[in-house]
């Protein structure tokens, strides 16, 4: 038991490339202060929110959340293009956009329960939310099966997030090649692109992007990335908020936006004060009627007008 510990706390670790450390130089730091500052007023923003603790119980975004989220994310892709610019990564070909996509075989981790809400809320009209919300489920399903295989504790429901079992687990998934399933293959592009998880934004392979791809005899090792993280004061606040809210999201955004599912009952997550969505029987967010069609009431309307004046 003391050698398995000892193995655990000193011995090799396998970091897949999301999880190698950047420290960002002076002049990087300096540059990207201001953005620093844009994110964490908007975490306290959204953090002061009334009814963001009750979720759980409201089935409700908080009135105001999404334009907050939005800006929270525009905060952190200026604080990225400062920090870009001084570290010579204007170049490096992102998760979720073509030439960078070999990334996205590796399943998002660290993904806080705002984001996975905000996703939720961005992909629940899709027309094939339905499969791409099973497809989640399966991965998810998958994936910590190849995490508890690696537990060595009594209980293998209970793993460490930032143990062996829980590395070697996201490994072990990444080799099957499993692509995400918010990834359109067709434009090889993520299709939550404005809205994808931070963990995606802060990657910058640098590193040809045949390494990227889990099946490259090479990886994780043959990767070399550089990951922009956000300040560490912004994550703590990202950390006490997921808390605080209670809704008990997986980490791992397969699982977290299938649970947001259950939730909300299958039904589009509103903020407090808008009008329910109408769904259709198939499950589908019903589209507005389209009045300036010809075959419009309004138009049948007036032909039966003319019809009679003549």
């Amino acid at each position: 038991m003391a050698l398995e510990f000892l193995a655990a706390l000193f011995g090799p670790r396998l970091k897949l490339p999301a999880d190698q450390v950047t420290r960002p130089n002076a002049a990087a730091k300096k540059a990207a202060a201001p953005h620093a500052a844009a994110i964490q007023a908007t975490l306290d923003k959204i953090s002061g929110l009334p009814g963001i603790a009750d979720m759980k119980e409201t089935k409700r975004l908080p009135r105001g959340f999404t334009p907050l989220f939005k800006e929270l994310l525009h905060a952190v892709d200026a604080y990225h293009d400062a920090l870009r610019g001084p570290m010579g990564l204007t170049d490096a070909k992102r998760p979720g956009e073509p030439g960078g996509c070999n990334a996205c075989f590796t399943a998002p981790v660290g993904v806080s329960a705002i984001e996975a809400l905000n996703i939720y809320r961005v992909a629940r009209p899709w027309k094939d939310f339905g499969e791409v919300v099973r497809a989640l489920v399966e991965l998810a399903q998958e994936q910590y099966k190849d995490v508890q295989a690696g537990a060595t504790g009594k209980d293998a429901e209970k793993v460490r997030f930032g143990g062996k079992a829980v590395q070697n687990g996201r490994l072990t998934f990444a080799k099957k090649l499993h692509a995400c399933p918010l990834l359109d293959a067709s434009t090889q592009r993520c299709r939550v692109w404005n809205d994808r998880p931070i963990t995606c934004r802060m990657q910058h392979p640098i590193s040809p992007p045949e390494h990227s791809l889990p099946s490259h005899e090479g990886f994780p090792k043959s990767v070399r990335s550089k990951n922009l993280r956000l300040p560490v004061r912004a994550q703590v606040t990202l950390t006490q908020l997921d808390k605080r809210m209670g809704l008990e999201l997986s980490p791992f955004l397969y699982a977290s936006v299938p649970q947001i599912a259950q939730i909300t009952e299958g039904q589009q997550l509103a903020e407090a004060g808008e009008a329910p969505v109408r769904m259709q029987q198939d499950g589908s967010v019903a589209r507005p009627a389209n009045r300036n069609v010809a075959h419009a009431k309004k138009f049948q309307k007036d032909k039966k007008k003319k019809s009679r004046k003549k």
